[in-house]
């Protein structure tokens, strides 16, 4: 950086207090300093030399760039700054912090703020690097004073502090700061400020304070732009309905529609639309049923909405007697050695089948069976209750039916934890041999439980 000069500076209270953390913008010539910070902003280093470096590559992750550099200059430190041009894509080229090296690869973050970079997107082409960069506008330092490095030409500082320990909230300071030689006086320094500002103070020709307030303005006006049009000076103004968000108007009507489920509900709406004011009023009743009907899921299969239906055995509690009938035909009957009949399913881990009452229906045929041996059992795992005797299946009298009705003899499973007849079935069986020859048929009617054993 040739032709170059170094200004520097000090930011104070009216009270002569250091200012640390103020703001410093450095502006190109015509300056603009209606905002803060002004514009345009220019150029500036933190020392008196630059060295200049090229990028070779570029890569953003979580939020992080790394640059590659052909060669790392060695005022490219941690804490340091960077300008970077040149760059497809334009998302990297900025002010840059530099956050650490790793040979030829800089991490980098954005100067003043803890909001993650965005993704500029894959790295195509160029990259130059100007060392001992600035960010523009910066702050002043822990007593209030500041520096920079600028080429020649004609500068505007600009100061300001976003905290409000300022007599205003912008300050333009040095209306001219010139570089090169020659030398002169100042006998007379005025400040001039939009009308939405006054000036106490000005011009000083001596010594003195420039005072900035707020002017008074009257009541419901915002500082806005035009109302329409192109870009002029904002002004204080009226509201106008431009300048709300997309969607923001007046309601002139609210109406209101209920949608039930005919089947089960039915629903009026009272007091739609409002124009004005008033109260919308949703009734919501319970149509007729016919009877013995309850609001229920399905009765068997996979979810389905509620209906109203006829309650069946599995809606029950397991808690509840329940009953079973199953029909032996004469085949049957001769193999329940071989082939016991399942009388109930298992019902599920963590429940048994507890037996209340057994009824033998026999329907004798026209040859009586013959029996080698073992008796008729009821299993439910290893527990098991025995018939007392095999005599209601080895008749043919005329009617040809009988009944034997006992209860479950009770029966003890030892046979581990959890005990075999948990989630066990409730079978018939016959033990060491199988009926022979015979025809009648039986019905096996049982009363039972089911609880849990937990």
């Amino acid at each position: 950086m040739s032709s170059q000069f170094r200004y520097d500076g000090r930011v104070q209270s009216t009270q002569g207090q250091a200012l640390a953390g103020a703001s410093i913008a450095v502006l190109t010539q015509p300056a603009v300093t209606t905002t803060q910070p002004g514009s345009p902003l220019a150029t500036i280093f933190a020392a008196a030399t630059s060295n200049a470096a090229t990028i070779t590559a570029a890569s953003w992750l979580a939020g992080v760039i790394s640059f590659t550099f052909n060669a790392v200059p060695a005022d490219v430190v941690p804490g340091s700054f960077i300008g970077v041009t040149a760059i497809n894509p334009a998302g990297y080229n900025g002010i840059w912090q530099v956050t650490g090296i790793n040979g030829l690869i800089v991490t980098v973050t954005t100067p003043f703020t803890l909001v993650a970079i965005a993704n500029p997107g894959a790295y195509v082409s160029g990259g130059t690097v100007a060392t001992s960069a600035l960010p523009n506008p910066f702050f002043s330092d822990t007593l209030g004073n500041f520096s920079f490095y600028a080429a020649a030409g004609i500068f505007t500082v600009q100061l300001y502090d976003t905290l409000g320990r300022m007599p205003t909230q912008l300050v333009q300071a040095d209306q001219n700061v010139v570089a090169g030689g020659g030398s002169g006086s100042v006998t007379s320094v005025a400040l001039s400020m939009p009308s939405e500002f006054t000036v106490a103070g000005s011009p000083i020709t001596i010594s003195g304070t420039l005072a900035v307030t707020k002017a008074v303005q009257n009541p419901n006006l915002v500082f806005a732009g035009p109302t329409s049009g192109g870009a002029v000076v904002p002004t204080f103004r009226s509201l106008v309905t431009a300048d709300l968000p997309a969607g923001i108007g007046t309601v002139t009507s609210v109406a209101a529609t209920l949608a039930v489920p005919a089947a089960l509900l039915s629903a009026s709406v009272g007091g739609s639309p409002i124009t004005t004011n008033g109260t919308i009023a949703l009734t919501i009743t319970l149509p007729n049923q016919t009877a013995n009907q309850i609001f229920a899921g399905p009765s068997n299969g996979g979810p389905a909405p509620p209906t109203f239906r006829a309650i069946v055995a599995a809606d029950l509690p397991g808690t509840l007697l329940q009953s079973v009938t199953v029909s032996l035909s004469s085949a049957q009957i001769l193999a329940l050695f071989t082939t016991p009949i399942t009388l109930v399913a298992a019902p599920g881990a963590g429940f048994a089948i507890f037996p209340y009452m057994f009824i033998v229906e026999f329907f004798g045929g026209t040859v009586a069976y013959t029996d080698a041996g073992g008796a008729v059992s009821f299993s439910i795992g290893s527990a098991s209750g025995p018939l007392a005797s095999n005599a209601i299946f080895l008749v043919t009298v005329s009617p040809n039916k009988r009944f034997q009705t006992f209860p479950w003899p009770g029966a003890t499973d030892t046979a581990g934890n959890p005990p075999t007849d948990e989630n066990a079935a409730l079978t018939i069986s016959k033990a060491t041999n199988n009926f022979a020859a015979g025809n009648g048929t039986a019905k096996i009617i049982v009363q039972y439980l089911v609880l849990p054993t937990t």
